[in-house]
């Protein structure tokens, strides 16, 4: 796995689901295989986040996030605001004890609403398609980047490069789905992004 995920929001909080589970997936309902028809959405990329659900001192060593988050024990350090926490037990839930102060940073006193973030930067990064059963049809799904205006800049490609991402950064992109003429009904769920990256975990 990777540090990196996509939302659907700019907010990134509507966070797409990892492969394999459904709850929240980057989805097209209804397109037309008979005359081919393309769909375009708004995706940023960002580290894997959540928020406080509540205020914690200086001591506190059970943290209670938004939302479930961080199972990926590979990933194991959070920051929030200047302090580093090593995740000790609750992976991919929303109640995490951890060990404050991690890496000789000062432990503090956070408020609810603080942004938690897997503490690691992101480069060479690039987002990819795979279809991970039967047909290989990948080619359906290409990627640009924003054109800063909240509309595609148009160069779509796949696998699609980004600019390198500090832990508080995001970028904004979008993924297009053209699906042939001619294409028999289905119910696809085998299409899968697939973000890489080189991780490095934050001074």
């Amino acid at each position: 796995m990777s540090v990196l995920r996509l939302y659907k929001d700019d907010t990134l909080t509507s966070m797409v689901s990892i492969a394999g589970e459904f709850s929240n997936p980057d989805e097209e309902t209804s397109l037309d295989g008979t005359n081919g028809e393309t769909a375009v959405a708004a995706l940023w990329v960002a580290v894997e986040q959540s928020t406080l659900a509540a205020d914690i001192d200086d001591t506190t060593q059970t943290v209670t996030l938004a939302a479930d988050r961080f199972a990926d024990t590979d990933y194991p350090v959070l920051v929030v605001g200047t302090e580093k926490m090593l995740i000790t037990s609750g992976f991919g839930t929303s109640t995490l004890t951890v060990n404050r102060g991690y890496n000789n940073t000062t432990a503090a006193s956070h408020t609810t609403g603080d942004p938690v973030r897997v503490a690691y930067d992101s480069s060479s990064i690039t987002i990819d398609c795979e279809d991970n059963q039967g047909a290989d049809e990948s080619g359906w799904v290409t990627y640009c980047d924003d054109d800063g205006g909240g509309s595609p800049d148009g160069v779509w490609e796949a696998p699609h490069s980004l600019s390198n991402l500090t832990v508080d950064q995001n970028a904004a992109i979008h993924r297009r789905v053209v699906v042939p003429a001619s294409t028999p009904a289905a119910f696809k769920q085998d299409l899968v992004h697939r973000l890489a990256a080189t991780i490095n975990e934050i001074s």
